[in-house]
């Protein structure tokens, strides 16, 4: 694949490549729309430092750091500037984890102050009881209390630590909340590390920087406040595609600092163009143009619907499908997930629209009904611990083809316990032979599935030790086990109870769905990608999701007293999420895109998107246009 470094040159690119010349270094901010090749200028930007550069990086032994979100952009970026040594790329927890893992002492003060905060949180909660409190929260708490206090007294015993998935801090394991909430916390509160950071890299880039937490932005800021012009800190991004909460959606612009903004698109067609101007118009006013030139540009095509919101969403979707196959230029708009990407892409509101069509409406409620913010937010994107199990062990030695295949064998020697061929002592002909026996007993019970097989699948692996647990399922398994010391929230004992009470099949359904084996998606879910055909399905009643509405949106339904407040007020209300939201969905199709209303008063909606204008131009289409010739 030829490398973007190669791509044309935007207005855009020329003026960031000059500031990068410029006498001193300067920071900047670059402002680019979906579709406008923004990872592109940030590939161009990495080669032209290392290139320009690179002598005096070289010399300095200096590096450019370039953070972005996931080890697969890390890689593709990295491959796109030739793999070279003097551009670091990561994953922010990566990056962030790297600047403090040589302060070993400030990271035990700050593990041991973030324990004591909580044991301090538990006791001021004693502080409040009444009569009416439970005796079953008082005795968690005492518990919990008794936890952290082994946990406290643990820690000091540990020498080293290091950077897992999860935390357990008596064995020196920081976790990824761990590492967001610390590191920033060091930078601000030590000068000494911000000048040890504007030394090693001059020049810091951020990727994605809407989705950036707030304070890991305000301590990159300090860096570059502290280094007086001998630092470089860089933003790509959309503050419209800022879409998830706790992201710090618009970066001040700081003085002396550079606004660039890229405001082509080299996606979509020209009426999908229109359509996603039309939603961004009441936002930040910025106008993409076709990055195409007219030649080489398509007119694609639009289409709105608004359909009656009862019990027949599903029908009524298939009869949208095949509506389309028959009156739109861009052949079969299937639910069709094969690699010819013949299909529609369908995005949904929340995963729990999915779930529901999919089959795994049961796993969804036991991670989003709990309370656990963590689990929610890791269940959503496909990195939940408690699943860890299924993805790695169980489900793959139960869909090989027999118990006695090669693969299970590979399967366990990578991630069980079973046996280790390495030990001495060990008597590797029995070990074989009780995997066998303990795979064909977990084979059998995810094949009978059911109610609580998940449970059973689970407790037959990890006892059986085809498994080796996170230690918190250890705890959960076994509560006054090896691990006791860790603490497990409310929260995610119910939901840990929930999820080991749901059917096995469900668990396949949902890695299906996660590895995007399947025609839908999330409408957050598919930020960043595109799709030749797309469907977006926008259902404020199923969605069950309060902090969008696109009734209100389109102007369906009013606003409430709260939403008017916050608008007076100038806080972000319901109608800049939701309008946000809209914008990535709709720039996610190429070439064709068809948006799906379900409404209780389908007609009064239809009066309301005519006048809304939020269907550029197109003609609003009902249920009585789907059974007309």
């Amino acid at each position: 694949m030829r490398s973007r470094v190669s791509a044309p040159d935007t207005p855009a690119d020329i003026k960031l490549r000059g500031l990068l010349d410029g006498d001193q270094l300067q920071s900047f901010i670059v402002v680019a729309g979906a579709g406008s090749g923004k990872t592109t200028s940030l590939v161009k930007a990495l080669d032209h430092v290392a290139t320009r550069h690179g002598a005096r990086l070289r010399a300095r032994t200096q590096q450019v750091a370039c953070i972005t979100y996931t080890e697969v952009a890390a890689k593709e970026i990295h491959a796109d500037v030739g793999n070279s040594p003097l551009v670091s790329v990561s994953t922010i927890h990566s990056f962030l984890w790297s600047l403090v893992r040589p302060f070993q002492k400030d990271i035990a003060l700050w593990v041991s102050r973030h324990i004591e905060g909580a044991m301090q949180e538990i006791k001021g909660k004693r502080q409040n009881y009444t009569s009416r409190t439970r005796q079953t929260t008082i005795a968690k708490d005492a518990s919990d209390l008794d936890k952290l206090g082994i946990q406290l007294r643990m820690t000091q015993e540990v020498e080293r630590y290091s950077y897992g998935v999860g935390s357990d801090y008596a064995k020196g394991i920081l976790g990824h909340e761990d590492i967001v909430t610390m590191v920033p916390d060091l930078i601000l509160e030590s000068k000494l590390l911000r000048r040890i950071i504007a030394s090693k890299y001059p020049f810091i880039f951020v990727d994605e920087s809407q989705d950036t937490f707030p304070k890991v932005v305000e301590a990159l800021k300090a860096v570059d406040a502290q280094a007086q012009g001998a630092v470089c800190l860089g933003f790509f991004g959309d503050p419209m595609q800022n879409i998830f909460q706790r992201g710090v959606g618009v970066i001040s612009q700081e003085v002396g600092w550079e606004r660039i903004e890229k405001p082509e698109n080299f996606r979509s067609s020209s009426r999908v163009l229109s359509v996603i101007n039309q939603v961004r118009s009441e936002a930040d006013g910025i106008v993409q143009v076709a990055g195409h030139s007219p030649e080489n540009r398509t007119d694609g095509e639009f289409f709105f619907f608004v359909l009656p919101a009862d019990d027949r969403r599903s029908e009524r979707l298939d009869h949208v499908r095949a509506w389309l196959g028959r009156h739109s230029d861009a052949g079969s708009w299937a639910a069709n997930s094969g690699d010819d990407g013949a299909g529609a892409k369908i995005l949904m509101i929340v995963h729990r629209m999915v779930a529901k069509r999919m089959g795994f409406e049961h796993l969804y409620a036991a991670f989003h009904d709990s309370g656990s913010n963590s689990l929610k937010q890791t269940f959503d994107e496909g990195s939940a611990w408690p699943l860890r199990p299924f993805e790695d062990v169980i489900l793959p030695i139960c869909e090989a083809g027999t118990v006695d295949s090669p693969s299970v064998i590979a399967v366990l020697r990578e991630h069980g316990g079973v046996f280790n061929v390495d030990a001495p002592d060990q008597d590797v002909k029995k070990k074989l032979t009780l995997a066998r026996d303990a795979v064909s007993d977990l084979r059998k019970v995810v094949m009978e599935g059911g109610s609580s097989s998940v449970g059973k699948a689970l407790r037959l692996a990890v006892t059986a030790g085809l498994v080796v647990p996170d230690p918190r399922l250890s705890v959960y398994l076994e509560p006054e086990g090896q691990h006791a010391e860790i603490v497990l929230t409310s929260e995610t004992k119910e939901a840990l109870d929930a999820f080991t009470g749901c059917d096995v099949e469900e668990i396949s359904a949902y890695f299906k769905y996660i590895r995007q084996e399947s025609p839908y998606s999330t409408q957050h879910g598919t930020k960043g990608a595109e799709f030749s055909k797309v469907i977006v399905v926008l259902d404020d009643e199923e969605g069950k999701y309060q902090l969008y509405s696109y009734e209100k949106l389109f102007g369906i339904k009013e606003l409430s007293e709260t939403d008017r407040r916050n608008i007076a007020a100038g806080k972000e209300s319901v109608l800049e999420r939701t309008r946000r939201l809209l914008y990535v969905c709709v720039s996610r199709a190429v070439d064709s895109l068809a948006v799906v209303v379900f409404a209780r008063d389908a007609a009064g909606a239809k009066l309301a998107i005519e006048k809304s204008k939020i269907a550029a131009g197109g003609k609003v289409l009902t249920e009585a246009d789907l059974t007309s010739l």
